[in-house]
């Protein structure tokens, strides 16, 4: 009698550890956590291009540190252009009920976001390429680029301006 109660509380809490793991999946998927989650994804982004900046600006002597660096903007280049319907659906822009900079812009013409998403993923590579090479002056000029072409293509059109 004993064996079989404990089997049916062990299958209960299974059913209900699952009912809520499905529940905190769907709360996961929330505006307000999405809004949270990219502004983490891009506050990585802008770390590690601060990080190459100070290197290749010659405030630091980290030259070692820059591929990888590097190389983590390219994988987020990757995972933004993979995922970039999933990182802003509808809904999660300005105007909504989280501070997102997220401008209507972008649902409008979301063929032009994915191309500047598309760009932050060519940019972020050829600069991981350049920095492979070990040439600060060479990294310099392609985090320019990069700044100009990805970040800025973005920023400039569907990003509201920080005042």
């Amino acid at each position: 009698m004993l064996r079989r109660f404990t089997g049916r509380i062990a299958a209960t809490t299974l059913v209900l550890a699952t009912g809520l793991g499905a529940a905190a999946a769907f709360a996961a998927d929330e505006p307000a956590n999405i809004v949270k989650y990219r502004k983490a994804f891009m506050g990585a982004n802008g770390a590690h291009l601060g990080m190459i900046a100070a290197v290749a600006k010659g405030e630091v002597s980290f030259t070692d540190q820059v591929p990888a660096h590097a190389h983590a903007l390219a994988e987020q280049g990757k995972l933004l252009t993979a995922n970039l319907k999933q990182l802003f659906p509808e809904g999660t822009g300005k105007g909504g009920a989280d501070e997102t900079a997220a401008l209507p812009v972008i649902w409008e013409k979301w063929s032009d976001f994915e191309a500047a998403a598309k760009s932050f993923e060519a940019e972020s590579a050829k600069l991981a390429e350049v920095a492979e090479g070990g040439d600060m002056a060479a990294v310099g000029q392609q985090l320019g680029t990069f700044g100009k072409n990805a970040c800025g293509g973005c920023h400039e059109t569907f990003r509201e301006k920080k005042s």
